[in-house]
């Protein structure tokens, strides 16, 4: 039996700025999680998630990784598009943390739909815990 995460407790953003249906599997050093592209999403451009809506999702993906923690994306390197999802398309992404120094995280996220790789990037995310941000 897998275990259910609940969403709005591990990302900062609602509806309808939410960028992820289902967290799969999450820990310190990576994440997975599904969104279906509903007609309702807020970025949508003639049926087409554009790429601030594939870079909200990976955004979104990462912040599942920090229970207590709020993240800042310092820095978005090498993101690579081959393709654009549809609405209707189940996008997988998964994140995975290459590099940590200090409160810096250096993590390669990757989005699928139907097992093909349809976007890559890497991010720079500065991590600060809960009680140092109030």
């Amino acid at each position: 039996m897998s275990k259910r995460y609940d969403i709005a407790s591990s990302i900062p953003q609602r509806p309808p700025f939410v960028f992820i249906d289902t967290i799969e599997e999450v820990d310190p050093k990576g994440a997975r999680t599904r969104y279906t592209i509903p007609a309702a999403c807020p970025l949508l451009v003639d049926g087409i998630l554009p790429l601030s809506g594939l870079m909200e999702n990976a955004a979104q993906t990462c912040a599942t990784m920090g229970e207590g923690t709020v993240m800042y994306i310092g820095e978005v390197k090498q993101m690579e598009v081959s393709r654009f999802p549809k609405v209707g398309e189940i996008v997988c992404t998964e994140a995975r943390v290459i590099q940590e120094w200090l409160n810096i995280l250096l993590v390669e996220c990757t989005t699928q739909v139907n097992d093909e790789t349809i976007a890559t990037a890497t991010l720079k995310i500065a991590t600060i815990t809960d009680n140092a941000a109030k």
